[in-house]
């Protein structure tokens, strides 16, 4: 064989292993962007909507809190349950709500919301900070684009409790949503808010994932029976060491002692 006719396949080869090594990086990096497990613990809100506009301006929130969960709002209502992925389809299941009742273009939020979510969706994260979803064709397609929100601090920011945890359920209620019971930990340790009816303060020691309050007191003024069930289940879940996690604007506690005792809040 000619020198010639030897450098020139080996020069084929080494163009095929090359051509190879780029098509398994392409799909390793195709696979890796539609990977769901890439979702979890984020937050995305709407930067760009193409079709029926959000009644209200929105935006659209999406968030994926755990593997197999979705929760979503667009201004009025959180919507939240389990959602399934296969391949570039995204179904959101049965989502249960909170029951505010919002004034002005925003009631009808809820209803541009379920309907957005009643059915499969196409997805796609076309970079790190970025996920879009769209569904239907032609005139009837709508489509969003989302952008990650960085997760608020927990330190130094207002937090507003908008659902207690029950040995039942993740409740919302009028009386929550009225009394507004909220707190705020500061960079010195110390914790202080109100609990829908009493104000409280205390210490509260942030380490890792945990925080550990002590001696939270409250005044002693009387409360309406259900606001003093509320103002009960903020004092059981600020004793001792709470496990937390931030998801963007939300923040979830719950008492290491009782799984079954704590709250979710939202930043201000």
């Amino acid at each position: 064989m000619s020198a010639y006719r030897r450098i020139f396949r080996l020069s084929a080869v080494l163009s095929l292993v090359a051509t190879a090594a780029l098509t398994g990086c392409s799909s390793h990096e195709a696979a890796a962007e539609s990977d769901p497990s890439s979702l979890v613990g984020k937050t995305f809100l709407s930067t760009d909507v193409t079709g029926s506009a959000i009644p209200g301006g929105g935006p659209l929130e999406i968030s994926f809190p755990q593997p197999g969960r979705i929760a979503a709002t667009a201004g009025c209502n959180r919507h939240m349950g389990e959602v399934t992925f296969a391949g570039s389809t995204m179904t959101p299941g049965q989502l249960a709500s909170t029951m505010m009742a919002c004034p002005g273009p925003a009631e009808q939020a809820d209803a541009w919301l379920a309907d957005f979510l009643s059915g499969p969706l196409t997805w796609s994260t076309p970079n790190a900070t970025t996920l879009t979803l769209s569904r239907g064709e032609g005139d009837d397609r709508r489509a969003v684009t989302l952008t990650e929100r960085a997760n608020t601090a927990l330190t130094g920011t207002t937090w507003t409790v908008t659902s207690i945890v029950t040995a039942q359920a993740v409740e919302s209620s009028r009386a929550i949503e009225e009394s507004a019971p909220n707190l705020r930990i500061s960079d010195d340790g110390t914790v202080a808010g109100f609990t829908g009816c009493n104000n409280f303060h205390g210490s509260a020691q942030v380490s890792g994932d945990k925080i550990t309050f002590t001696g939270v007191g409250a005044t002693k003024m009387a409360c309406e029976p259900e606001i003093s069930r509320v103002e009960r289940a903020v004092l059981d879940t600020l004793r001792g060491a709470v496990t937390y996690r931030v998801d963007g604007a939300e923040l979830a506690l719950t008492n290491d002692a009782d799984a079954e005792v704590g709250l979710r809040l939202r930043a201000n």
